[in-house]
C-alpha cells in the first residue's frame, strides 16, 4: 500500500492519454454529432471523477502511511483540486453549449483541457521521482 500513489498516478497518466489520444478523436470522427455531444456529456464527468478519486486515495494513503513527502502530497492535492474543478465546471459548459455560447464555451472547454495537462504533468513527476528515488535507495 506504501506505493499506492505512485500507481495510482501511472493509472491517472495511462487514462488521460488514452482519453485524449484515443476516445477523443474518435468520437469526433466516428460519430455523428448529436450522437457525440451525447457522450461526450456522459464520458467527461467520469473520466474527471475517476481521476479526482484516484487523486483522492492516493493522499489518503499517504497520510495513513505517514509520507512525510511533501511535494509528493501537494502535487496529489493540486491535481484533485484539478479535476474536481473540471468535474464541476461540465454544467456549466454544457449550457454555454445549449445556449451557443461559444465564447463561453471555449474558455471553459480550454480550462479543463490546461487542468487535464497540468494533472498529467504532475502525476509523470510524481511517478519520475518515485522511480529516481527508489533508483537512489537501490530499491525496484
Amino acid at each position: 500500500m506504501k506505493n499506492l500513489p505512485y500507481l495510482n498516478s501511472a493509472v491517472i497518466i495511462g487514462i488521460i492519454l488514452f482519453q485524449s489520444i484515443f476516445i477523443a478523436p474518435a468520437i469526433n470522427q466516428l460519430i455523428n454529432t448529436n450522437e457525440a455531444a451525447v457522450f461526450l456529456r456522459y464520458i467527461w464527468p467520469i473520466f474527471f471523477i475517476i481521476i479526482g478519486l484516484l487523486s483522492l486515495i492516493s493522499f489518503i494513503s499517504i497520510l495513513k502511511n505517514k509520507n512525510q513527502n511533501s511535494v509528493l502530497k501537494i502535487y496529489i492535492v493540486i491535481s484533485l483540486i484539478l479535476m474536481l474543478s473540471c468535474f464541476f465546471a461540465v454544467p456549466f459548459i454544457n449550457n454555454a453549449k445549449d445556449l451557443e455560447n461559444e465564447l463561453l464555451w471555449s474558455i471553459l472547454h480550454m480550462k479543463t483541457v490546461f487542468f487535464t495537462l497540468i494533472s498529467l504533468i504532475l502525476n509523470v513527476l510524481i511517478v519520475f521521482k518515485w522511480n529516481f528515488s527508489s533508483v537512489k535507495k537501490g530499491k525496484n
